[in-house]
């Protein structure tokens, strides 16, 4: 994340649906692996298309996209199909124990990550929200459990403007992903934060 990786997921014509479908897809698999690792070597994530639309909110083409967007990106590899239509998936481009570990998750009530389903592939600040999302998650938690985002670096990180940087800020604060601390009156400065659990 911190290399500009998420730049690769544009939010074009073209493009959009797949990128949003990707992350989403993304952060199924970290929310899954968490649960699915015993100690030592992670295992594969087993999972089929129902229970990642189930989880996610995404139907079966736009997982189809967003797994190819991932495999093109090289933070997934899909291991091959099991039986009952499952597939055995392995986060490659962070480290799994990181990923479980960097990105908040509370258990799903009735087998769904409502914040997830809350964001359609339809539109662009979504886009910008699970963008950021994920930048925030990998920016590490300090001793009060707050996050510094600095607008700056974030917009250029993501390729997202600071406008939609913010507004992304108070997407996940809608969500119940993040909460503001402090009122910064500013755009391009530093943000205080604490991330919720995605569930």
């Amino acid at each position: 994340m911190h290399d500009g990786g998420l730049r690769a997921f544009r939010g074009d014509a073209g493009y959009l649906g797949r990128s949003i479908a990707a992350l989403k897809l993304y952060l199924t698999l970290v929310v899954s692996q968490d649960a699915a690792s015993p100690a030592g070597e992670p295992a594969p994530i087993v999972l089929s298309y129902e229970r990642i639309a189930a989880l996610s909110g995404l139907s079966d083409p736009l997982i189809c996209a967003g797994k190819k967007a991932l495999l093109d990106q090289g933070l997934v590899t899909a291991c091959g199909e099991r039986p009952g239509g499952m597939i055995a998936y392995r986060l490659t481009g962070l480290h799994p124990s990181i990923a479980s570990a960097a990105i908040l998750h509370a258990p799903q009530v009735g087998g769904r990550i409502t914040a997830l389903h809350g964001l359609t592939c339809r539109k662009a600040p979504n886009l910008a929200a699970l963008k950021t999302y994920l930048l925030l998650s990998a920016c590490g938690r300090d001793a009060e459990g707050a996050v510094s985002l600095d607008i700056d670096a974030a917009s250029d990180l993501t390729n997202t403007s600071h406008v939609k940087i913010i507004a992304a800020l108070a997407a996940l604060q809608e969500l119940e992903l993040a909460r503001s601390l402090g009122n910064p009156s500013r755009l391009a400065e530093q943000r205080r934060l604490r991330l919720l659990p995605l569930r």
